[in-house]
């Protein structure tokens, strides 16, 4: 187990997941995080977005934050990459969009994906339900409710899965080369072969090729989906959820953090950090 806190003159190099960790999982605020990403940019720590999120959420929400760095969308679908962040000669981009190098990992486009789920019939996801359902859902309106439905590999899925229901449907997917993810409230569906801990183990080669001493990498989640990114890491992070519990993972040298959401991951850089 590295020691913390770490030490100025190692590089470090965090990933965090976004609704319920770096944002309040009900309001989407970021004001409990925004002394911790302060405290990040001094340290000049890289922090990678990794969400189920899709590229348009993600984006417009570095703006917001002032930030422009790397991030993992779609749950690891792909990865994208702002100009000159990294030589470009260490990636091939898919296409370019609004200055980011977009690199696909996904094996399917959220089109054959649809035609995947109509098969299966009886879900619900984004790309169906009517404004109303989903802001009744997430809490999202006007043009961030527009923003969420812009997912190019992945749907996720208001369709409560309960029971034998769940196994039904992750069978019928597995057989069409896709799986099913949990996140904070909402299954997402996706191509079988990525994950966010595959991305993440991408984006980690990259950092460590643009340093010429080892890097430490850092990860913050709090849901089921996190456990692939959690997992790759050198020193992993839980935070609680709403309801101060944790999710039932199971990870060696996970740190639990006695904290909610932005709590937790403001809690989390200063454990990584010092205070």
């Amino acid at each position: 187990m590295i020691p913390l806190p770490i030490s100025t003159d190692r590089a470090l190099v965090l990933f965090t997941d976004l609704d319920g960790t770096l944002i309040d999982y009900h309001t989407y605020d970021t004001r409990e995080s925004e002394g911790a990403l302060r405290r990040l940019v001094d340290r000049s720590v890289p922090l990678v977005f990794c969400s189920s999120k899709t590229f348009t959420e993600q984006s417009d929400l570095q703006g917001q934050l002032g930030m422009r760095q790397p991030f993992i969308f779609e749950n690891g679908s792909a990865v994208a990459i702002p100009d000159g962040f990294f030589p470009k000669k260490m990636y091939t981009a898919a296409r370019r969009e609004g200055g980011y190098d977009v690199v696909v990992f996904a094996h399917a486009d959220a089109v054959s994906l649809g035609t995947a789920l109509e098969q299966i019939g009886g879900l619900k996801g984004y790309k169906y339900a009517s404004d109303a359902e989903l802001s009744a859902a997430t809490g999202l309106s006007g043009d961030a409710l527009l923003r969420a439905r812009e997912r190019w590999f992945t749907e996720t899925l208001l369709s409560p899965l309960n029971g034998e229901r769940f196994f039904e449907v992750e069978n019928l997917l597995q057989a069409m080369g896709y799986s099913l993810s949990r996140g904070g409230r909402f299954f997402t569906v996706q191509s079988a072969q990525v994950n966010k801990g595959k991305a993440v183990l991408w984006m980690m080669e990259l950092f460590r090729q643009s340093h010429a001493q080892g890097v430490v990498f850092a990860a913050i989640g709090d849901s089921p989906n996190d456990v692939p990114m959690l997992e790759v890491v050198d020193i992993p992070f839980l935070v609680q959820r709403p309801d101060h519990s944790w999710a039932a993972l199971e990870i060696p040298h996970m740190i639990s953090i006695d904290a909610i959401g932005p709590s937790g991951f403001d809690t989390a850089v200063k454990l990584l950090l010092g205070k």
